[in-house]
């Protein structure tokens, strides 16, 4: 008897508990296409971006290009030579003014929190935090009307921005910043 009332009070809270919505948005890694999808922003000189190829970490090749962009001196970050790169950018592509004004509050901001599994790396921190800046805060006339860009617009309006090494088998999930418990489906 006491089993078949675990049972009853299981499958009540299973069929209760289903989400109103058919199908969510499946919240985890970043969508492949997501940068297809936005018409392919391109904030750093590619130039200096390959010469930093060799870098075995993410830390350590954005701190690479931080380098080459003149960005860092001696593993210093100079925000106000950032600070102006946006700055340009937004005047040479004013379709993406929200998102580079994101940028210059939240990404350049005095004390910019860990965003990924990498600590102490104000570069990778900086860079990640654009990343997402440009996910989340992109004008609607900056996404492709292609169909296979449904789910990543649904994707940025929906889920956190994560690096893809928060989702590493070695990272025990929920740890990376505002990756909680992921993935998800809201």
């Amino acid at each position: 008897m006491l089993k078949l009332c675990v049972f009853l009070a299981l499958s009540f809270v299973a069929c209760h508990g289903a989400p109103n919505k058919a199908s969510g948005t499946f919240c985890g890694v970043t969508p492949n296409n997501m940068f297809k999808c936005l018409n392919n922003p391109r904030v750093l000189d590619l130039e200096a971006a390959a010469k930093c190829t060799s870098q075995v970490t993410e830390c350590e090749k954005i701190t690479c290009v931080f380098r080459e962009q003149k960005w860092s001196k001696r593993g210093v970050i100079d925000k106000a030579k950032i600070r102006a790169h946006f700055e340009q950018y937004e005047t040479e592509h004013p379709e993406w003014a929200q998102a580079v004004q994101h940028v210059k509050a939240f990404c350049l901001a005095p004390e910019l929190r860990a965003q990924g599994v990498f600590l102490n790396c104000p570069a990778y921190d900086i860079m990640q935090c654009a990343l997402a800046s440009f996910i989340k805060h992109a004008s609607p006339s900056v996404w492709s009307t292609e169909q296979n860009c449904d789910y990543p617009k649904a994707y940025a309006a929906d889920c956190p921005v994560c690096p893809s090494d928060c989702y590493s088998a070695a990272i025990p999930i929920g740890s990376c910043n505002a990756c909680y418990l992921q993935p998800r489906t809201v």
